[in-house]
């Protein structure tokens, strides 16, 4: 799972070994809404990150509605 923080990072929740890194290929994120609001660039951040960086092959992204 991708986890940002409130400065806009972007950090994984878990860290994996090396090798186990390479196994897994399906990511999860979940945004929520009003974030977009203020960081137009999050949801292109956060797709570079899963793929260039973690080397994913599956992205899940939520966009979650304001509570």
């Amino acid at each position: 799972m991708i986890i940002q923080n409130r400065d806009g990072s972007i950090v994984e929740e878990t860290r994996h070994p090396e090798g186990a890194r390479h196994k897994q290929q399906s990511y999860c994120a979940e945004v929520p809404v009003s974030l977009l609001d203020e960081e137009s660039s999050l949801i292109d951040r956060i797709i570079s990150f899963a793929f260039d960086t973690l080397g994913a092959r599956q992205l899940k992204l939520r966009v979650r509605d304001a509570e």
